[in-house]
């Protein structure tokens, strides 16, 4: 779906907000189970870059954590229920009440996952690591020496949860794709 549009069939909930945040410079977070949620986090605008919003870490590039409670809406307990984020860079996994929904590759398009199965009526918990490192096999890819960070580009590669996060709900039967 390019984007979900509101209709008597399709309601969507914007999750843009605060959330709370965690950098995981030691890489420790999966380790220590912060899947099933994290203490300590600060409050984090999404979306947004976290480069913009930290000034003493502007130039972190490693894994971070991102965590929101939210309800569902009663009226979509009998509905599929999905959740799509607009951008996150560059790596993320995502986990829904302590269970994995998700991994995704590569920061500049949208991506969902069916949560149907996941979510429950009241206190949710969302929590999404994302990976900002840089890598010769990403796009783009980094390595060449010309700026900080060495990179073979000419922008910062600016990390995190850069578009909405958004729940929506269909209904269960529909159709799905149409290829001619």
């Amino acid at each position: 779906m390019l984007y979900p549009q509101g209709n008597k069939y399709r309601h969507f909930f914007d999750l843009s907000g605060f959330w709370e945040f965690r950098f995981d410079p030691d890489d420790k977070g999966v380790r220590e189970d912060w899947t099933k949620g994290f203490k300590n986090g600060w409050p984090i605008a999404v979306p947004a870059s976290w480069n913009d919003q930290f000034a003493n870490d502007r130039d972190f590039l490693g894994p971070a954590w991102y965590q929101l409670r939210f309800k569902k809406p009663w009226e979509w307990d009998s509905k599929k229920t999905m959740i799509r984020f607009g951008s996150v860079n560059y790596l993320s996994d995502v986990w829904l009440n302590r269970e994995p929904v998700g991994h995704h590759e590569g920061g500049h398009l949208p991506f969902e996952y069916d949560i149907s199965n996941n979510i429950v009526s009241e206190d949710n918990l969302l929590v999404v690591r994302v990976d900002g490192r840089l890598s010769q096999k990403y796009v783009p890819p980094s390595g060449r020496p010309m700026n900080n960070p060495q990179t073979n580009y000419d922008f910062y590669p600016f990390c995190g949860i850069h578009r909405p996060v958004l729940l929506y709900s269909t209904p269960n039967e529909g159709i799905r794709d149409i290829t001619v």
